[in-house]
């Protein structure tokens, strides 16, 4: 059974490598059109790489349930983030591009695919450069750009909800528009990624799993009209709120 499950997690990663191979002159065309400019790359990015993140996803194993309503184009969604697949996930089911740290770079496949819509790369290091990131955010916005934060900052335990880091709520404060809750869990727990698990390792172990399986619920958006803390507090509500009411079929 064992040697089943190795040889399953060795086929899924060659479909991998043939994924991010084909996906290349996709890239290199959405650079070409774009002309390297930032909105402009993340919004072509995003439709392109649609269809490709649904194919990716299927053929990794990755079968998702949905309730709800993904938002509009342009707007502003924050997201819980519990492992390497959400990216997959979110990016197969509507157009959008990410704040994520830097490090998504080196992750292959993942790496990739965040490049490819646009992602604005954090370095969490340097705490001046938030400024630098939440004008990008803007102009992305302005537009007509979807952005999804993942305001945790990094994978939670997919048990409960990380506190939430206030800094870009201020986006949507100073725009007046809508934030979107949305929310990902996994009912196989293993899914759920830490630092202190190799990349490569806690990948291998996903895809030797016959399949896993993912609940994304898009919540109700919070109108504008809060200020930076309030927004961000009351987004986290929202969030923990839909976390509980929504519960993956296998607990």
């Amino acid at each position: 059974m064992r040697f089943f499950a190795i040889a399953l997690g060795v086929f899924r990663i060659l479909l991998a490598m043939a994924m991010a191979v084909l996906g290349l002159p996709l890239a290199i065309l959405i650079l070409i059109v774009s002309c390297g400019v930032p909105h402009l790359t993340a919004y072509l990015g995003q439709r392109g790489v649609f269809l490709w993140s649904w194919l990716t996803r299927r053929l990794l194993g990755i079968r998702v349930r949905v309730i709800g309503t993904p938002p509009p184009s342009g707007s502003f969604a924050i997201c819980n983030h519990v492992s390497h697949f959400d990216i997959l996930v979110l990016t197969g089911y509507y157009p959008t591009s990410l704040i994520a740290k830097k490090e998504i770079l080196r992750w292959p496949l993942i790496g990739q695919l965040a490049w490819m819509i646009g992602t604005v790369f954090v370095d969490r290091s340097d705490r001046d450069k938030t400024a630098g990131v939440a004008a990008m955010m803007q102009n992305y916005l302005q537009a007509g750009v979807t952005v999804t934060l993942f305001p945790e900052g990094t994978c939670g335990d997919g048990k409960a909800i990380l506190p939430f880091k206030r800094s870009l709520f201020s986006v949507p404060a100073d725009l007046a528009i809508p934030t979107y809750p949305v929310v990902i869990r996994y009912p196989n727990e293993s899914a759920a990624w830490s630092d202190d698990t190799p990349f490569a390792l806690h990948m291998f172990r996903l895809l030797c799993k016959p399949r896993q399986d993912a609940v994304l619920a898009f919540g109700e958006p919070i109108p504008p009209g809060l200020e930076r803390k309030e927004l961000a507090f009351a987004t986290q509500a929202k969030v923990e709120e839909l976390f509980t009411q929504i519960r993956p079929k296998d607990e």
